[in-house]
């Protein structure tokens, strides 16, 4: 009996090979997701430290805020610049309106203003979130059924260890006639358990990672309203 990978391998039953073929592009798709999950949030929390450092003098100098128009064309990638610069944007254009507006229409309250920038920060707040959550309910899936996987194959490994162990043409009644069933059993959980502690490993990596983009963004944006607050009406 070889017991190396590629002789378990072709020891395997027809059910045990499935489960592992099943089990292994579960894992490269699991890969493939963490790597370019890896690559998404890298590049956005070092885009958003970068804007958050342009825009912090723009936001705590008085009458600067407009000069932070645009300012997040320049940091693709980054969540945190893809909200506040949309209520950046939303800010300038109530300014716009207000100037053209007639001589006899009231100025809107800058309360008013700033509840209007605020849900526009909310509506892209959730878009941005939602995309960096992408592929997470995919790591969360293989984590919670590889090892059901697995053991599906552990159960297919004892079937063929015992119908070799029935079987007299195959020398039942011996405890080497069950070792290969039994190794069977046995890799087929060990690599279901190994895929799904290595996805559980990740997802919960990208849920720290995703409630710290959040943080940055609710922080960045209570910061742009309380400037919006403190300006004058428009």
């Amino acid at each position: 009996m070889d017991f190396t990978l590629v002789g378990l391998w072709h020891e395997m039953g027809f059910v045990a090979r499935g489960v592992v073929v099943i089990l292994m592009i579960m894992s490269l798709y699991s890969l493939g997701i963490t790597g370019e999950r890896l690559l998404t949030f890298r590049r956005g929390r070092r885009q958003s430290r970068r804007y958050i450092g342009a825009l912090t003098p723009l936001v705590e100098g008085p009458g600067r805020l407009h000069e932070a128009a645009g300012l997040e064309k320049g940091y693709a990638g980054s969540p945190v610049a893809s909200v506040i610069g949309a209520g950046v944007g939303e800010y300038v254009r109530s300014l716009d309106a207000a100037a053209r507006r007639p001589p006899t229409q009231p100025p809107p309250s800058v309360f008013d203003v700033a509840e209007i920038v605020n849900r526009t920060m909310e509506r892209v707040k959730e878009r941005e979130l939602a995309g960096l959550r992408r592929g997470m309910p995919v790591l969360a899936t293989v984590s919670s059924s590889a090892p059901f996987v697995g053991l599906f194959g552990t159960v297919g490994g004892i079937i063929t260890a015992f119908q070799k162990l029935a079987d007299p043409t195959k020398g039942g009644g011996g405890i080497g006639t069950v070792s290969a069933g039994i190794a069977e059993a046995l890799v087929t959980t060990a690599v279901g358990l190994g895929v799904a502690i290595i996805s559980v490993w990740f997802y919960n990596y990208f849920s720290s990672s995703l409630d710290d983009v959040t943080i940055d963004i609710d922080e960045t944006a209570s910061e742009l309203v309380d400037t919006i607050l403190k300006t004058p009406q428009v």
